[in-house]
């Protein structure tokens, strides 16, 4: 669909079985000021009347809604709905994400639109600092450090519930987003926009539902999706694939098991072989060690917070420090193969804990009997 001056920004949400949500959200992107836009819910296939009442919350704040449907698969739905936008500006947000600043997307296009004009430069893409809305205050701290590195521009630190802002000519020179796996496209693009261009962070804030994290477990899911990552990074895929049957089974659990995924780390590690097994703990440690960084920000998160700045606010001393004294050595060879045994001593010990655990429940399930 050709662009159209009438709108400067086209907002691209997929949608499958999202009535209770979404609506919300589009009330909300009705009552944006400063900026013409248009909302496109790509629908997957919902049965609850998705599109319906999506339609009917748009007439009521009086905002343009396109409405259509589109082959389930996150991705896939994105990419159908980019191929309907009209404006030359996109923005790719989840069902749940929540918008309270009426100026919000205005104050973004304009940050987003300075940068190019100062680069002279459209490979640039935005993202949003994330607010976890919460039914309780626990875990504060670990909280306040999540969404303090949505604040940041480093690779893993970047998905879509934050949004995705970004011109339609640059998503179109990226190649939309990858449809040839159901999952984390949001990383593949992320990381594709930090190989050929700039990740800038957008002024304001969004939230999204921190509903999983107090179901599953805080450091249980954290945990989890540290794991969906090195693996997508190091590229063993099957995992994926692996754990679909296992994650159904959380759904009973009061909180997230992760037994049963390291069970399928481990065989799948070496299902090819050990050469190929220990290629990947290497690759692991690798992963690891990029990502040691975060232990000098947690030290910065917990002196900000003790200060009583906002998440992503405050000085990043310790930060600094380790990116310009101790990264270099850190990714070094030795010290990624220190990383890779340190890391597979840690998965080998919670595993055996995990497991000690069950046998120590299953035994006692059969003496209740």
């Amino acid at each position: 669909m050709s662009i159209s001056p009438e709108y400067e920004l086209s907002v691209i949400i997929p949608a499958i079985n999202e009535a209770e949500a979404l609506p919300t959200l589009i009330t909300a992107l009705g009552k944006q000021q400063g900026i013409r836009i248009e909302i496109i819910i790509a629908d997957g296939g919902s049965r609850d009347n998705t599109l319906a009442l999506c339609h009917t919350a748009a007439s009521a704040v009086n905002i343009p809604l396109q409405g259509i449907n589109a082959p389930a698969g996150r991705a896939k739905q994105m990419n159908t709905g980019t191929r309907h936008a009209r404006a030359s500006d996109l923005l790719f947000l989840h069902a749940d994400t929540t918008i309270d600043d009426p100026m919000l997307l205005a104050n973004a296009r304009d940050a987003t639109q300075q940068i190019r004009h100062t680069t002279n430069n459209d490979t640039i893409a935005g993202h949003f600092p994330l607010h976890f809305v919460r039914a309780n205050d626990d875990h504060d701290s670990g909280y306040y450090f999540y969404e303090a590195k949505t604040t940041l521009n480093r690779r893993d630190c970047i998905n879509g519930d934050q949004g995705f802002w970004l011109s339609k000519g640059y998503l179109q020179q990226l190649g939309g987003f990858d449809e040839s796996l159901d999952y984390m496209e949001d990383a593949r693009l992320a990381n594709k926009i930090f190989d050929s261009g700039r990740w800038i962070t957008l002024p304001g804030k969004v939230g999204t539902s921190a509903r999983r994290f107090e179901s599953e477990g805080l450091k249980q899911r954290q945990t989890l999706n540290a794991l969906l990552c090195n693996f997508e990074r190091i590229g063993l895929h099957r995992f994926f694939d692996a754990t679909k049957a296992a994650y159904r089974q959380q759904g009973q659990a009061e909180t997230l098991d992760l037994g049963p995924f390291l069970i399928i780390i481990h065989r799948l590690s070496f299902a090819e072989g050990f050469r190929r097994g220990l290629r990947y703990w290497l690759d692991t440690g690798s992963y690891v060690a990029e990502n040691a960084w975060q232990l000098a920000f947690q030290k910065d998160c917990r002196r900000n917070r003790a200060a009583g700045a906002a998440p992503g606010d405050g000085e990043q001393h310790s930060l600094k420090f380790y990116d310009q004294c101790i990264g270099p050595l850190i990714t070094s060879l030795p010290a990624r193969v220190v990383t890779a045994v340190l890391t597979a001593i840690w998965f080998y010990g919670l595993l055996i804990i995990k497991q000690l655990a069950k046998n120590q429940a299953d035994s006692a399930n059969v003496a209740r009997q």
